[in-house]
């Protein structure tokens, strides 16, 4: 005979965690900021089906093995560990790693799998499916609920599909439900829980990423909302606010860094001055189609020079996949004490994540000026062959869906992408350098994967105990 359980009692989720798991509509989306405990209900969603719906299997599904492993696993045991401290009874019949799976003494069993690969997920039977950051998979979200949900046929009490996730611009799965739910559609649920409403996380906290964000991010992100996908990547950009009369020779102190985008018949570069608070001003650009290896190399060198003179400088950030023309750099300017950087790591090269960083310089979110800048002497007539930087900031757009809808990916139309790619390097180089951010590192918020999911999660309520493996 199986104890009584009252979950609410044991977990006591908070209004809105216990909104979205009270709910008995067939599809279930918890929209939630960072720090919402998006992960923490996801997994807590996952045991209350199984306690549900005993006998039959249901699935918890990550954006990839790694995901699970290193996150929701971690959560989904910690309940587990919960449940059996209070009721003094372990639920748990079989744990089987090879076999993704857990079974509970009622016979519900729990699959856990990746949909990173969603083609592998086709043909399951199942009772119900939780899946994890649906807004933020390299997968889309819509061809991950259109290939889950014929999946769900088993017969059970509350049959369901269930996600959480933050926001990533109103579309996909995300634009799906709130269209549903205007149409007031009671087979779809919205519960959306900003970054504030989770009493567990300390408002300074959340203020303190807010100071990392722009506002565009900090909508999304913090508030939880999904805000209508722009065409534009740099939306913000505006020549009345970032464009200013700067003459670096002028300023008293600062420091030079410089972003390389090399490319085999397009290159680009930039010239950025930093002064002591941080602020960045673009002040110089090349933009060519190099004869040769050895003529760009030239004449790269020459332009650095002519604006460093005899003091190197501070720093050079490239892409990391050119390995010959980065031991170049550093036999040129490493010797000089130059940091010759690429990117550290893959979160670091994903292209949404230089976006980002960019973004938040441009339109910071506690409404301060912008800590990117561009000087007015720079070109501002579109070349045809490599587009300088203004053209670039104003003509870089996203890739369109199959239904002509913003997605989340850059178009590399091989015009405006180099001069942006050069930027997006020296940016996120930058912000690992404390002498590049008026003396301090700003807080390190990286985006979900591939990109674009956090590296830092804090999904967990604070307060309380790490969950145990």
């Amino acid at each position: 005979m199986l104890p009584e359980v009252d979950m609410a009692a044991i977990f006591a989720p908070y209004g809105k965690q216990a909104q979205f798991l009270a709910s008995r509509a067939r599809n279930r989306l918890f929209l939630g900021g960072r720090f919402a405990g998006k992960s923490w209900t996801l997994t807590l969603d996952c045991l209350m089906q199984a306690m549900i719906n005993p006998g039959v299997p249901g699935a918890l599904l990550g954006r990839t093995e790694n995901d699970l492993k290193k996150n929701l696993l971690i959560y989904l045991q910690s309940h587990l560990d919960t449940l059996q401290e209070a009721t003094g009874f372990n639920w748990v019949k079989r744990y089987s790693a090879g076999d993704q799976s857990i079974e509970l003494h009622n016979g519900s069993t729990i699959w856990w799998k990746g949909y990173d690969r969603i083609t592998k997920l086709r043909g399951l039977s199942l009772a119900w499916v939780a899946c994890d950051e649906v807004a933020w998979s390299e997968t889309d979200s819509l061809t991950v609920y259109e290939t889950i949900l014929p999946s769900i046929r088993v017969p059970c009490p509350r049959p369901s599909f269930a996600a959480a996730t933050s926001p990533n611009g109103l579309r996909g799965m995300v634009k799906l439900f709130r269209d549903r739910q205007l149409a007031e559609d009671p087979e779809f649920f919205v519960t959306r829980a900003t970054s504030y409403a989770n009493p567990y996380v300390e408002p300074a906290v959340v203020e303190a990423c807010k100071s990392a964000m722009g506002a565009r991010r900090f909508e999304q992100e913090i508030m939880a909302k999904a805000l209508r996908p722009s065409s534009s990547v740099f939306e913000s950009w505006s020549s009345e606010r970032h464009l200013i009369s700067y003459d670096p020779r002028s300023i008293q102190g600062g420091l030079w860094i410089f972003g390389i985008d090399w490319g085999a018949n397009r290159a680009a570069a930039v010239a950025i001055h930093v002064a002591p608070s941080g602020r960045k001003v673009i002040v110089d650009e090349l933009a060519r189609k190099p004869q040769s290896r050895g003529h760009w190399r030239s004449e790269l060198r020459q332009w650095i020079d002519a604006w460093t003179g005899h003091r190197p400088p501070y720093m050079i950030s490239s892409d990391r996949a050119v390995v010959m023309e980065n031991r170049w750099l550093a036999g040129v300017y490493g010797v000089k004490r130059t940091m010759c950087m690429t990117m550290s790591s893959k979160a670091d090269q994903y292209v949404r994540t230089g976006i980002q960083v960019i973004q938040d310089a441009l339109d910071p979110a506690d409404g301060s000026d912008p800590m990117l800048l561009f000087s007015d002497r720079l070109r501002q007539i579109e070349d045809d062959e490599v587009a300088g930087i203004i053209p670039s900031m104003i003509n870089y757009r996203w890739r369109v869906d199959r239904d002509g809808n913003p997605t989340d990916v850059a178009l590399r139309d091989n015009v405006h992408d180099h001069a942006c790619d050069a930027l997006r390097y020296a940016m996120v180089a930058a912000t690992k350098l404390p002498q590049l951010n008026g003396g301090r590192l700003p807080h390190q918020l990286t985006t979900n994967g591939p990109d674009g999911s956090t590296a830092t999660r804090h999904e967990h309520m604070m307060g309380a105990s790490r969950p145990r493996l």
